[in-house]
């Protein structure tokens, strides 16, 4: 529409300048007349040879030529027409009105015109008030537009923020959207819908594995008890010793992923209480000092540089020594094989929250696989690194637990994880 109006709108104007043109040579013609019928033709052509009497204004832009002469026939009538006139010695275009009539029985005609210069100029002054008035509607419009869109869509708004605010796959029931546009109603009930296929499935899901594991431990650890009576007993033959101390070695491994995947559960269904104030400080130089061997024996250096006293409060102790722990055995574990480094930053906001950075030298990690880096069971590694891939798991659910939102990146500087802490309340 508004290129269309674009396209019209010189054509518009040009018509509308003509027209104002013409209306005040219609104008001009009447008190013409009427002065002819007040004072007589003979006041304006006596002196005057030919019987003609053609005025000129000062600027030459006007004239007047009144002649004693034959009338225009009924089918000319009166005439308008853009016809060569002298101005100044030279010929330029007029437009011209041409009327005639009938003086004490005498027939005269009268022209009236107007130089298409001055016509050129009105429609200039028309064009860029046209050109300002066009501006100004097209911007009221779009911000009229976006006005009402902005209203329009606010629920489609409000929708995308209650599922950002989704944490994990078990969110709390969302309130009902507050809307009267039909559509936006049935969009919502689908997501809730969806929400809570989704809540249901992961709970069953949840519950199996939770049922598993606890029934696993049982007889595992009856198998443990035997195998260390079996390895009590004397003339036992040393290839049957070696074989039970490595099926121990693999109970031991599989209890510790059974109690792993019993703590995931156990976290997201919220079994724990969170009735401490954490100072992260503290923490992760508890945990340092935990590891201190391990970074000695791979000559790893490690630095903090923790800008104000980061705090996490309402929170649980164990289970954030436990997220900082993964994350930093997992950065010696994956480090340089000599000489890596570990850099532990960190910096208040202005929201109050806080934003902690663990990075390690190291192999990266590819691009295409960092989408998935926190899921159960997942490795990147070339299997020379023992572990299940539960470690990180262990940490997005304690981050999640806790409201802290965890990301990693990677290139061939390291690899990264940054912890965005909220406000401790």
């Amino acid at each position: 529409m508004a290129g269309v109006l674009l396209l019209a709108l010189p054509w518009a104007i040009e018509v509308f300048a003509l027209r104002h043109t013409e209306a005040r040579l219609r104008s001009e013609l009447v008190k013409v007349r009427q002065r002819i019928e007040r004072v007589g033709v003979n006041s304006f052509l006596a002196g005057q040879k030919n019987d003609q009497r053609l005025h000129y204004d000062l600027l030459e832009d006007e004239f007047i030529d009144l002649r004693r002469g034959q009338l225009l026939t009924a089918a000319q009538g009166d005439t308008i027409a853009t016809l060569p006139r002298q101005q100044q010695g030279e010929l330029v275009d007029f437009r011209v009105l041409r009327a005639s009539f009938v003086h004490d029985g005498q027939p005269y005609t009268l022209e009236i015109g107007k130089s298409m210069e001055s016509v050129e100029d009105v429609y200039g002054l028309l064009r860029g008030f046209a050109a300002y008035a066009l501006v100004f509607a097209v911007l009221t419009t779009l911000l009229i537009e976006l006005g009402v869109i902005n209203y329009l869509l606010r629920p489609v708004d409000q929708i995308v923020m209650r599922l950002r605010a989704v944490q994990g796959p078990t969110p709390p029931p969302l309130p009902p959207l507050h809307t009267g546009t039909w559509d936006f109603q049935y969009l919502d009930n689908s997501i809730q819908q969806m929400l809570q296929k989704i809540r249901t499935v992961f709970e069953q899901e949840r519950e199996f594995i939770a049922n598993v594991s606890h029934e696993l431990l049982t007889p595992i650890s009856i198998l443990q008890n035997r195998f260390e009576n079996m390895l009590q007993a004397e003339n036992l033959p040393e290839e049957a010793e070696m074989q039970l101390v490595t099926s121990q070695k693999t109970l031991q491994r599989l209890t510790a992923t059974l109690r792993t995947l019993l703590l995931i559960s156990r976290i997201e269904n919220a079994q724990f209480a969170r009735p401490d104030r954490v100072d992260i400080k503290e923490l992760l130089a508890e945990i340092v000092e935990e590891l201190d061997y391990r970074l000695q024996d791979q000559h790893i250096a490690l630095q903090q540089q923790l800008t104000d006293d980061p705090v996490m409060a309402p929170a649980n102790r164990t289970l954030l020594f436990t997220l900082f722990y993964n994350l930093l055995s997992n950065a010696i574990k994956y480090n340089l094989p000599e000489d890596g480094r570990i850099a532990i930053t960190g910096a208040a906001q202005a929201d109050g929250s806080y934003v902690l950075v663990v990075h390690n030298t190291g192999k990266p990690i590819p691009k295409e696989q960092l989408p998935y880096l926190f899921e159960r069971f997942r490795r990147f590694d070339d299997g020379r690194v023992e572990g299940f891939g539960l470690g990180l798991s262990v940490v997005r659910s304690v981050a999640q637990f806790h409201f802290i939102r965890i990301s990693a990146a990677s290139d061939e500087q390291g690899t990264s994880f940054t912890l965005h802490l909220p406000r401790p309340r």
